[in-house]
């Protein structure tokens, strides 16, 4: 059995202890969002402490008056907890609603006070407000998906459903239970129980919601390291877990996997001429015109200073070659708006580019990474020697090939040297 005085005291040092770990936690990261739960913890353990003091009697007052306090201040907490939870979870933040349950509290326990109304409908008032928070934190935390967020949400909804369940059963009890043990609510022993319940509830949800912000900043952490940060694309080490990936799939299955590199024509006279500001403009504005271009599933990346990697799956050689041109042609009739960077000190508005393109699929070259790699470098350096604004592919090659199946798979080799 649990000892009520013994079970508030704890369940204080313990959310204290929260408390204390959470401003450490929010001294680096998200302090907003930590403060909400912060406050919310704090008024929880004041709500306990005045429960404590209206059990023990240690001011001179009505009991009731102090019971009632306490409860409308860790009502109040727990709705600023909630509203914690819902700015994590980015849903929209009632600003009212802890000022809502706390003016209702504060109105209902007033006027039966004071008008001595029966014990009963004084606890199922009070009871039925603070199921009502508790299950406003359940739907909150409602999980969507099925990854391991969407799960631990979902446990972090059940924890908070079981404490309005336990609150339900109490108000059950209240219904149920004649005036006489009424009136001796205060030495029930289920009080114990839901006190030290709340706080391992707080406590777990608390140490949850601090694991899915960890996860969420690595995997944010994960996408800037495979990010170019200029052009918003892949970069290279996205690039090459991004073909590794899609060449075990497309080698599996036995389905063609194409692989372009688009180069920009004379991107160090741009550099020259414009100066590198506008040198960025053309690199970011090509990137959005290439991706704009593909087809749902292919993948862009910045595989050098202005050449871009494009990985096709379920591409043939005719298919790359066709949306090669595709890109050559859009790039070449879409002028890049350079008006307005600080660099510029002549009047151009807008200047035209051009694109090289090397083309290659697994029809002609095989699965191999190194192999696809190297045999659009070459079409690259082909379009290049014979004009530039162009593509090259092995499209000659393909057709002149004995209509069995593939080259046998090579093993992928690094991307990176």
């Amino acid at each position: 059995m649990f000892d009520l005085n013994s079970a508030i005291l704890s369940s204080i040092g313990l959310t204290l202890t929260l408390v204390l770990v959470l401003m450490i936690f929010g001294a680096y990261q998200q302090r907003t969002l930590i403060m909400h739960w912060v406050r919310g913890l704090l008024l929880f353990a004041l709500g306990l402490g005045v429960y404590f003091i209206a059990q023990t009697s240690l001011v001179d007052g009505p009991q009731g008056v102090y019971a009632a306090s306490a409860v409308t201040i860790i009502a109040w907490g727990v709705s600023l907890y909630v509203n914690g939870i819902r700015m994590f979870r980015g849903y929209r933040v009632y600003r009212y609603w802890p000022l809502l349950v706390v003016t209702t509290l504060l109105a209902c326990n007033a006027v039966m006070l004071n008008t001595h109304t029966s014990e009963r409908w004084i606890l199922l008032s009070n009871l039925l407000v603070l199921i009502c928070v508790f299950g406003d934190g359940s739907r909150s935390l409602v999980g969507h998906g099925k990854d391991f967020v969407a799960h631990v949400f979902w446990l972090c909804c059940s924890l908070f459903a079981g404490i309005s369940l336990l609150l339900a059963f109490m108000a059950t009890k209240v219904v149920l239970n004649d005036h006489v043990s009424l009136h001796s609510f205060s030495d029930w022993r289920i009080h114990a129980y839901v006190m030290s319940a709340s706080v391992l509830v707080f406590t777990a949800v608390t140490a949850l919601l601090l694991l899915v912000m960890h996860v969420r900043a690595q995997a944010g952490l994960q996408a800037i390291a495979t990010l170019d940060v200029l052009t918003g694309v892949l970069n290279r080490r996205g690039l090459q877990e991004a073909a590794t990936r899609m060449q075990a799939v497309s080698q599996r299955i036995r389905l063609p996997m194409g692989l372009l590199i688009v180069d920009l024509d004379y991107f160090k006279k741009v550099n020259d001429v414009y100066g590198h500001l506008v040198g960025d403009v053309v690199l970011k504005s090509c990137a959005g015109t290439i991706r704009a271009a593909l087809r749902g599933g292919d993948v862009i990346g910045r595989y050098g200073g202005e050449e871009f990697c494009i990985l096709m799956p379920n591409t043939g050689e005719q298919e790359a070659m066709i949306l090669a041109e595709r890109i050559r042609r859009i790039i070449e009739v879409t002028p890049v708006n350079i008006a307005g960077v600080e660099s510029m000190s002549s009047d151009t508005q807008a200047i035209k580019c051009t694109v090289s393109v090397g083309a290659v699929s697994s029809e002609t070259v095989g699965y191999g990474l190194e192999g696809l790699f190297a045999g659009a470098d070459q079409n690259l350096y082909k379009a290049k020697q014979n004009g530039r604004n162009r593509i090259a592919s092995n499209i000659d090659q393909l057709l002149n090939k004995p209509p069995e199946s593939h080259k046998p798979a090579k093993r992928h080799a690094s991307l990176i040297a």
